[in-house]
Parts: C-alpha cells; sequence; structure tokens
C-alpha cells in the first residue's frame, strides 16, 4: 500500500528540514518543502498531497491559519497546524479552519506519528461519513416522497425538495423553523385545520392520526397526502429527533375518482349508466313525491342502428354513438340526466316538469338535433330516433314501472312509423 504523501509548509529552514527527516523516518513520503501560502497551493496544484503540515507563521501575505482556511475550501486536504505560540486568540482563529491537529515546536518523532495517524484517520472517517451524508442527501432529493427531518424539538434540520414544493418553502427557509409552522394540514372530511405536534408524534411512537381525507397546505395550493412519522431515539431510548415523510397521493386519488366515473359512467359514451341513472330516478321520485313535482322517463332507440354497423363497421357505429350522446346533452335540460342503457338505447330522466308538454317540447328538440346529418370519419351518415315517454304519478309511482311504460311507448312510436315520439297515455287510450 501506497505510504501518504506530505507537504510541509514552514518558513524556517531548519526545522522544516528537520520535519523532513523525522517524516521520512516514520515511512511517509515528503512531497515538497515551502514557507508561503502561495507556494503552497502551487504545490497542492502539482504534488497532490495527502497531508500538509503547516506553520501558523509563514511568510508573504497569507499566515497559516488564512492559508489552511483557503485550502480546506479549495481542496479539503486534512491540516496539521505546528506552531509554537499558544495564546488563545491565536488557537481560537486556528480552530475555525477545522484543523486535525496542533502539535508543537520543538517536535518530537514519537509524537509526530501519533499526530500524522490520528489525523489521516480522522481526515478518512470524515470523507467517509461525508460521502455516506453525500449519498443519502441525493437519495433523498431524488425520492418521490418529501422528507424531512428535525431534532426532538421539532426544529427541521433537513428538507429534501419534494417536501420544499408540498410545503411552499424553499430547503433553506425551512430549516430552523418549527415543524408546525412549515407544514400546515387540512382535515378534509372535518374541513378543519391542524399543525403537526412533534410532542404528540414522540407520545404516540408516530403520526398520531388516521385521517382518510389528509390534505397538506400552502399559499398557492392543497395536496392530498399520505403522512408517516418515525422517532429516531439515542441509545438511552430519548427521543433524538423526528423524520416525517409527505406521501403526494394526489396520482391515486385521481385514479380512484376515474374508477368512480367509470363505475358509474358508460365508457363509450362518457354519460351515466344505468347505475347512476337509477341512483338519480330514486332521488327525483322522493323529492317528487314529497313535493308533489311531476317528472318525464324518455326512453330513445335509434332507427335502424343495425344498418349502419353491417354497412360500415361497429367502431363507425360506436363513433355515431359517441356524437348522438352529446347532442342530445345539448338538446336537454341542465337539470336533466340522460343515460345510455346499452346498444342504441338511451333514457332521459327529466325531473320537476309542470305537465307533459314540457317533455313533449324536449321530445321535438330531439327529433330535430338527431335527424341532422352526422359526419364521421369523413363518411356522411342519416339517422333518426324513436321516443317513448311516461309522465309520473299518472303512469306510474315507482321507477320500474315508469321504465316499463315508458319502453312501451318506445315500441308504439317504433310501430307508428319511427322518427317520432309517443306518450304511454296516449297507448293506454288505444287501449280503451
Amino acid at each position: 500500500m501506497e505510504k501518504p504523501k506530505i507537504l510541509i509548509v514552514e518558513d524556517e529552514g531548519l526545522v522544516a528540514r528537520d520535519l523532513e527527516a523525522m517524516i521520512r523516518n516514520l515511512g511517509y513520503r515528503v512531497v515538497g518543502i515551502c514557507s508561503s501560502a502561495e507556494e503552497a497551493f502551487r504545490l497542492i496544484n502539482t504534488r497532490r498531497p495527502d497531508l500538509i503540515i503547516m506553520d501558523i507563521v509563514l511568510q508573504g501575505k497569507l499566515d497559516g491559519i488564512k492559508a489552511a482556511d483557503e485550502i480546506r475550501r479549495r481542496h479539503n486536504l486534512p491540516i496539521i497546524f505546528l506552531t509554537a505560540h499558544t495564546d488563545e486568540t491565536t488557537f481560537q482563529r486556528a480552530k475555525v479552519t477545522n484543523p486535525l491537529a496542533f502539535i508543537h515546536k520543538p517536535v518530537e518523532q514519537k509524537e509526530l506519528l501519533t499526530v500524522i495517524e490520528m489525523a489521516l484517520y480522522k481526515h478518512r472517517t470524515e470523507m467517509k461519513l461525508r460521502e455516506k451524508e453525500e449519498w443519502l442527501s441525493t437519495i433523498l432529493a431524488g425520492i418521490a416522497d418529501g422528507v424531512i427531518a428535525t431534532d426532538p424539538h421539532g426544529i427541521i434540520t433537513f428538507m429534501n425538495p419534494v417536501a420544499a414544493d408540498l410545503t411552499g418553502w424553499n430547503p433553506e427557509g425551512g430549516l430552523s423553523r418549527r415543524l408546525e409552522d412549515v407544514v400546515l394540514l387540512y382535515d378534509g372530511d372535518k374541513e378543519i385545520s391542524f399543525y403537526l405536534s412533534p410532542q404528540e408524534i414522540i407520545d404516540h411512537d408516530g403520526f398520531p392520526r388516521n385521517i382518510p381525507n389528509l390534505w397538506i397546505v400552502n399559499q398557492q395550493r392543497k395536496t392530498p397526502v399520505e403522512i408517516k412519522a418515525s422517532v429516531i431515539r439515542d441509545e438511552n431510548g430519548a427521543p433524538a429527533g423526528l423524520v416525517i415523510l409527505l406521501h403526494n397521493i394526489t396520482e391515486r386519488r385521481q385514479h380512484e375518482e376515474e374508477l368512480r366515473r367509470l363505475a358509474i359512467h358508460d365508457s363509450l359514451t362518457g354519460l351515466p349508466n344505468r347505475l347512476l341513472f337509477f341512483d338519480r330516478l330514486n332521488l327525483a321520485l322522493c323529492h317528487g313525491r314529497r313535493h308533489g313535482h311531476r317528472l318525464a322517463i324518455l326512453m330513445l332507440d335509434l332507427d335502424h342502428y343495425k344498418k349502419i354497423n353491417d354497412t360500415y363497421g361497429h367502431s363507425i357505429g360506436d363513433l355515431l354513438l359517441k356524437e348522438v350522446g352529446k347532442r342530445l346533452q345539448g338538446a336537454i335540460r341542465s337539470s336533466d340526466t340522460v343515460a345510455r342503457f346499452g346498444g342504441d338505447e338511451f333514457v332521459l330522466l327529466m325531473p320537476e316538469i309542470n305537465n307533459p308538454t314540457d317533455a313533449a317540447q324536449i321530445a321535438k328538440r330531439i327529433l330535430e338535433t338527431i335527424s341532422l346529418p352526422f359526419e364521421i370519419n369523413g363518411i356522411p351518415l342519416l339517422i333518426t330516433v324513436s321516443i317513448g315517454i311516461a309522465i309520473f304519478p299518472e303512469d306510474g309511482e315507482d321507477r320500474e314501472t315508469l321504465i316499463t311504460k315508458a319502453d312501451l311507448a318506445l315500441y308504439a312510436a317504433k310501430d307508428k312509423g319511427r322518427n317520432c315520439f309517443f306518450f304511454y297515455s296516449q297507448l293506454q287510450k288505444i287501449s280503451d
């Protein structure tokens, strides 16, 4: 193994030569001797020493303390101060440069060996620790979760960029601040704000609350999060610090919302499906019974839709259904619900109508809208729609009866020649 290389910076020639001899006797390599800071900077760049033994008093503009500070900032090399000065002022100035050891003149070889070995060992340990800290810092900066570390009193000592983004603080600005001043939380279910208490985390050995609808708030926005908190304890079990993980669950919430939407909407047209339609119908029926309002159910079926599928293929037929859905949404009131029941069958709920004429007006508008030409992938298409109408409470007081009677009226409209609407009450009059 190659012996460490040592640079001697000493302005007294005799002392420098004695040092060189002792260092060589100890088995180390001396890569240079100089008497000024300026020359030391040059030799560091060309000789690449592993350790510097530097006198505090040097020739030139910079003394050993200022030179050591510059070397530490530029090269992060270990430095041993060689001095005959032991006054407190000099000692305190030298300490700021973070030397690994002091050795006083006159130097003894045995003492020199101990100081060199201890300095090299301490430097290697510090470098390994720094490397691990940089490695850990890089990992924490790159992970998707926000990470905040605090002391046992909740004073922030570390914050990664994700945590900074979630809290609205930059990493440096959040340091030395209280955790509860930086991490502002909101309970979406209870609609209340609250603060993250370090003492609660310590008392519960983690994040103390189970809040399914938790948000973190900053001046620009609020973000749904999950929080995990851990207490770091010392060898005696006393709290030494806290680590807070902030997991942004926006994508999960969006995915869950999309799953909920898909569960109650038709995947092709985006219209409500049977499940959502019947839910709204039940609410409308309850409201109608309570307040004495009428409502209408319109069953719609595209005329000769099968011919379009057979002629142009199902992909064109599907695109046509999507366009029909858009036109239906544009033809109805904002309070109405149009749903796709399957195939080319649609159903419309009209709550709170004054009389059947309201339903007739919407039915006429739908007939006119659907009969306008479509163009699907450059193919001009014409299609019409047949509509059957049932009125609550005249034609029925429950959803099954109303749907059945609207469906019977739809078939009557088809028998009548299609491209028209028909009330169940008209069908009843024919039967009578």
